[in-house]
């Protein structure tokens, strides 16, 4: 961890709090200390954290209410450096796909990846550098010295794999080429299901499609 400055050090006590998993106590610190920030950003990444958190207590609905408030706080930014904005939408389709909005679920998901399409089109110098949400679940950024506040981020936002899942498995023994194969099929298929009113389906074969990430 580095460059902790006064918009991220309450931050090292929140990670102490998430390696105890006690996420209630550390989404407390982080809205105790919202108010002390400034940066449009920082404050939108305070939420952002806070509905990771949310999320895994199982409290789908403030999870779905923290996203959206990082949601339309991040619609006021031209672009923010350090993170790509397409984690905010595909955090509250995870939570709104637990409370069974499928609907919602799959429309957060096609705006998280209309978002990084635009991000990538309009800013391609910079979003090498970010966090995005596909980093996330590859691992990307789990070894890599990050600022506290960004630290917490990855460490509320990984999901936990089950130790019998048979896709992490499956993964291990097919090539790049393969699993790049699978998650375009699996894309296809959602597609295909939205189209048709299928919304559930539609989700369920983008969220089985990031599994091979």
């Amino acid at each position: 961890m580095k460059n902790l400055d006064k918009a991220s050090f309450f931050y090292y006590e929140v990670i102490n709090l998430i390696d105890l998993d006690d996420y209630e106590a550390a989404i407390d610190i982080i809205k105790n200390n919202i108010y002390t920030l400034r940066n449009p950003d920082d404050i939108s990444l305070a939420y952002l954290n806070c509905g990771f958190l949310n999320d895994k207590l199982g409290d789908h609905l403030s999870a779905i209410d923290d996203f959206t408030k990082s949601i339309l706080i991040e619609c006021e930014l031209d672009f923010i450096n350090k993170r790509s904005k397409n984690i905010s939408y595909n955090g509250r389709s995870n939570s709104r796909y637990k409370h069974e909005d499928y609907y919602g679920a799959i429309e957060d998901k096609r705006e998280a990846k209309k978002v990084r399409l635009m991000e990538i089109k309009k800013f391609s110098d910079f979003t090498n550098q970010q966090i995005a949400y596909e980093n996330i679940l590859m691992g990307n950024f789990s070894q890599i010295d990050l600022e506290v506040k960004y630290t917490t981020l990855i460490r509320a936002s990984t999901i936990k794999k089950s130790k019998y899942d048979l896709i992490a498995d499956y993964k291990k023994v097919i090539s790049k080429k393969r699993k790049d194969e699978v998650i375009r099929k699996l894309e296809t298929l959602s597609e295909s299901k939205y189209k048709i009113g299928d919304f559930k389906g539609a989700i369920k074969s983008i969220r089985r499609a990031e599994k091979y990430y």
